[in-house]
């Protein structure tokens, strides 16, 4: 008689018997994810960028120190309808590194009362917040290119602006 049938004769089941293979697997799958693990490490420790052995050091360029002329203040009274509006206005011309001071210092009072001009005809609502200093910058650009033609402007920076 086999446990089979002698469990079925007493009509109890029987119950699967494990060998242990459930441990090995689980097992053996662990290995094998420390083992994947362990590879990966060891490949990104290898594969990492070193200097290369006699190579020079980059060299490193330097920028040209740029040319900055800063126009004279202008201090300039806006009429908006109702009252009347004070604007103050320092601001730095930068020009390429090329370029001679000498040849942008007899333009910059010319610069100075053309954008004096413009800005007289402009609401002072419009030169509130950031889009007033936009307004200011593209407006100064657009000068400054107009006047010194074959000079080419680099940024205009705005030092001061204040609007009372």
């Amino acid at each position: 008689m086999t446990r089979a049938s002698a469990s079925a004769e007493t009509g109890q089941g029987t119950l699967p018997s494990f060998d242990g293979t459930g441990n090995r697997i689980f097992l053996a799958l662990l290995g094998l994810m420390l083992a994947f693990a362990g590879a990966g490490a060891g490949s990104a420790l290898i594969l990492r960028p070193s200097p290369a052995h006699g190579a020079h050091p980059p060299v490193r360029i330097e920028p040209a120190p740029a040319v900055y002329a800063a126009l004279p203040t202008l201090t300039l009274t806006l009429n908006d309808g109702r009252r009347l509006q004070e604007l103050r206005l320092r601001a730095v011309l930068e020009f390429d590194p090329a370029t001679p001071m000498e040849a942008v210092t007899p333009h910059l009072p010319r610069i100075a009362d053309a954008i004096g001009q413009r800005l007289l005809e402009v609401n002072p609502a419009e030169l509130r917040g950031a889009d007033g200093q936009i307004y200011v910058k593209d407006a100064l650009r657009y000068v400054a290119n107009k006047t010194i033609r074959p000079l080419k402007l680099r940024q205009v920076l705005i030092q001061d602006m204040l609007l009372r």
